[in-house]
């Protein structure tokens, strides 16, 4: 008899080839008080991509979100009976629907589509991890308090901590934790520098119309821009690149636009 995982994935495959319903939600933590700056950043992003890709969903805000993800990160949405989490896998559930962002581009756009995602995934992703785990400024002013706000005592110490050792461990596992604090900045801005020359004076990364590059791109830009730390480095160096933050006022503009139409 085939495992509950195994039953759920056909499921999903199946359900993914449904029409997109009216009561898709995508589940995230409380922006106010609670979510930080990686997880703001990919709920943006994923966002973004459904807006992008005319759908309708509805944001609904969990304590627990995190812990209700079927990947242990958010966000996820819930289409019918399926739960997705993450932009590429959810990505991937909306072009079973015969939705894409990425149909007018060749095979080899696509790979480098993909090439530049990882490029964000895994530098700003992991240098914004990084900072606001790994520095001890960052984690007591910013981290630990809003990670733990939404939690009673002694729950609101024990829980930060308990992340902040997982987050430790993966980073060390990856070859981050060791950085310096300038280096983690060197990788960024080379990753800023890699966006920027693919960018040069288009509107989006590939084409006349957004991808899903462009919506990952957007989710960090802004967030780092508009979240406030202790320093102000991190902003510094990302909006260091004008084209980068062009491009993101650009899509904050075709964003607002889109629900505007939707409401």
């Amino acid at each position: 008899m085939p495992s509950g995982l195994v039953v759920d994935s056909w499921n999903c495959e199946v359900g993914g080839q449904e029409p997109w319903p009216d009561d898709v939600q995508l589940f995230q933590p409380y922006e106010t008080e609670q979510i930080l700056l990686p997880d703001m950043a990919n709920c943006l992003a994923v966002q973004a991509f459904l807006k992008m890709c005319h759908l309708k969903f509805s944001v609904a805000y969990r304590v627990n979100a995190e812990d209700m993800s079927p990947s242990g990160r958010v966000p996820f949405i819930k289409c019918g009976a399926c739960l997705v989490s993450d932009l590429e896998p959810i990505a991937s559930f909306v072009a079973n629907k015969g939705i894409s962002l990425t149909s007018h581009l060749d095979p080899t756009q696509k790979s480098d589509m993909r090439a530049y995602m990882s490029l964000v995934n895994n530098v700003l992703g992991n240098a914004e991890n990084y900072l606001i785990w790994c520095d001890n400024d960052t984690y007591t002013n910013i981290t630990k308090p809003r990670y733990g706000s939404v939690h009673p005592f002694p729950l609101n110490h024990i829980l930060p901590y308990s992340r902040r050792q997982t987050v430790i461990k993966r980073l060390r596992a990856l070859g981050w934790y060791e950085k310096s604090l300038d280096k983690v900045y060197d990788e960024i801005d080379r990753a800023c520098n890699a966006l920027s020359e693919r960018l040069e004076k288009a509107d989006y990364f590939f084409g006349d119309t957004p991808t899903e590059l462009d919506a990952l791109v957007y989710g960090h830009i802004f967030t780092i821009i508009t979240t406030p730390l202790p320093t102000n480095r991190l902003a510094s160096v990302v909006t260091s690149y004008q084209n980068l933050r062009d491009h993101c006022i650009r899509i904050e503009k075709m964003l607002f636009n889109e629900e505007k139409k939707q409401n």
